[in-house]
Parts: C-alpha cells; structure tokens; sequence
C-alpha cells in the first residue's frame, strides 16, 4: 500500500466496515461463486452513511449540542436522516448489478482506502484520501481567516467542505463505478441517482452555512479541521 502523505482527509470508520471489506475480498480472491453482492450493498451502505454521518449530521449536532436554542439544527438533521433513506434505496437498486466479477476490480481500491493512520490508536481504521495542494492551500486560507476574523464569510468555509467532500467521492464512488463498467442504462440511472443525492446534500450544507451565525462558526471550522489535515497527520 502506496503512502499517504499531507494533505488528505480522513475519516475514523467503525471496525466492521473494513472487516466486511476484507471477507468480501478473501471470498472473491477465493473465486468463490456465489453472489457477495448483497454483503458488498450493505458494506457500501455503513461506509456511505459513515460519510455523511461524519461529514454533515455530526456538524448539525455539534452545532445544536452548542446552540440548542437554534432548533434550524436539528430540522436539518431530519433532511439528512431522509438523504440518508434514499442513498439505501438506490444501493438495493444497484445491488442486482453487483456480479463477483465486477466487485473483484474494486473492492481492493476501497481497501486501499482504510487505513490506519493514527500511532496512539492503532486500532483505529480511517477512510483516507489525499487532496489536491490547491485545495488544501485554500482550505486553511480560509479557515485562519474564519478564525481569526478577517473574514466572516462562512459560505467560503462551506464551499471548501463541499470541495472536500466531492474529493473524497472521486476516489469512492466515481472511480469505482468506472472500473466496474456498467452498461450505458445502469450508469445513466447511478449518474442521475448520484446527482440528486450529491446535490440535496450539497443544497442542505449551502442553507446551513446561511444559517450559522459568526459567533457559531468556530464550532463549524473545529468540526472541518477534525477530517482535514494539511500541517501534521493524524497523531
């Protein structure tokens, strides 16, 4: 496994996710015949709600655990709940076109993925992918000027954790739907599925950056600087 160097994002997953990974990989290793697409659906299905989980409903319940008064937090962690129940729909759609074949090409790219990053927890097991300079050059530009309020302009800091998030779904859901080759009916329902779910959540985190106050956003760039590292790994 190539190493992953500075600046990445990452994101701690609960231990079933790459043990599930790993079996589904030793099964197709193994040439096994029957099916793992199911097993494969429902990985996918942890590793995708870990995502979102981590990225937008741990924010809106860091900022309501912070501002309780301010209930726009927790509606919004409704909408979420709802992103979430259509994301299982399309995999139990997708499911049927999972052949062994297929998910032998990829499955070693998302355990390529999983990484354990951290030297005081070892245990720990992260969803990992490098980012761009660029983007990680902008990223901490804009949150030192959040933070040391020179800027109070929290859509910018939300546009850089929509750019990290479309980074992250490269590597994870683009580049594993092309390797898997899917005739052109199969990718044009995943694209149209993928842009409708990209784009309510995208929708949603725009009308919370139009929500959270200036006096919020430190709880904003404390919960962007927890997956985003640029200046020290993971320690």
């Amino acid at each position: 496994m190539a190493e992953l160097s500075l600046p990445y994002v990452c994101l701690p997953l609960s231990a079933e996710i790459p043990e599930r990974t790993r079996r589904i990989d030793t099964a197709l290793s193994a040439g096994v015949r029957e099916s793992q697409a199911k097993p494969a659906a429902e990985t996918m299905a942890l590793a995708i709600n870990a995502l979102m989980d981590q990225f937008l409903s741990q924010l809106l319940r860091d900022l309501y655990a912070a501002y309780p008064t301010h209930k726009n937090y927790k509606t919004a962690l409704n909408i979420i709940d709802d992103i979430q129940e259509k994301v299982l729909h399309y995999l139990q759609w997708l499911t049927r076109f999972l052949s062994n074949e297929r998910m032998a090409v990829v499955v070693k790219n998302y355990l390529e993925m999983m990484r354990h990053l951290s030297a005081s927890r070892p245990e720990q097991a992260y969803l990992a992918v490098g980012l761009a300079p660029e983007l990680a050059a902008r990223g901490r530009k804009t949150i030192n000027a959040l933070r040391s309020g020179e800027s109070t302009d929290v859509a910018a800091g939300i546009e850089v954790l929509i750019d990290i998030i479309d980074a992250v779904l490269v590597d994870f859901v683009y580049e594993p739907k092309r390797l898997m080759r899917f005739n052109l009916v199969v990718n044009k329902g995943l694209d149209g599925a993928i842009y409708m779910i990209k784009g309510l959540a995208f929708r949603q985190l725009r009308t919370l950056g139009e929500m959270i106050p200036p006096e919020h956003v430190s709880v904003f760039l404390d919960h962007l600087e927890h997956h985003f590292f640029d200046l020290h790994p993971v320690q």
